[in-house]
């Protein structure tokens, strides 16, 4: 993608990312933005870094050992392949700050864990079919999030866990799809 065509990315990554953080937190529940009891912040950004490195590791593994998860990235890496480190730091704090402030601080409590996860899996709904993998996951994550948030009692580790997992899979995208490897000696 050329450089005009990531600064127009980048735009509306901030027509879509600024508002939902401005309109979340006005609207966020009391109290989802606060730093937890330090032992409690201490575990849940621990679990956060740790479900991170999984889900980055997961995410490599699959794009590079199954057939749909190449297909994915070379989708991804069509619309995002190219882009510059500070410009995928900048997508990936606002992502991750302002969809979690939506989703986990405003929606999550007023409507629940599954509501607030299916919305955010339909934000995730793709124009093409081959991204549809990418709805499924977002799913997933959304309910992790979720879950993560509860237990830690603070939107931090949910805010870290996002933007852990969009900054590494936004480097690895911005790189070409690699061959695929093949799977090692079954075990027998």
């Amino acid at each position: 993608m050329s450089d005009g065509g990531h600064r127009s990315t980048l735009r509306i990554a901030l027509l879509v990312y600024l508002p939902m953080l401005a309109s979340g937190l006005w609207l966020r529940a009391p109290g989802t933005l606060r730093i937890a009891e330090p032992v409690a912040l201490a575990w849940g950004l621990l679990a956060a870094a740790a479900i991170g490195a999984a889900v980055v590791a997961g995410s490599r593994r699959i794009a590079r050992r199954t057939g749909w998860g190449r297909r994915l990235h070379a989708e991804f890496h069509a619309i995002l392949g190219g882009l510059e480190s500070r410009q995928i730091l900048l997508l990936s704090l606002l992502s991750g700050f302002g969809e979690e402030v939506l989703f986990r601080g405003v929606l999550q409590p007023r409507l629940g864990l599954w509501p607030a996860s299916l919305l955010f899996a339909a934000l995730h709904f793709p124009a093409r079919r081959a991204l549809l993998p990418w709805t499924a996951f977002a799913l997933g994550i959304g309910l992790v999030l979720g879950l993560l948030t509860e237990w830690a009692g603070s939107l931090w580790p949910a805010i870290v866990l996002h933007f852990l997992i969009n900054y590494f899979n936004l480097h690895d995208l911005a790189e070409p799809p690699s061959a695929p490897e093949r799977p090692g000696p079954q075990a027998g």
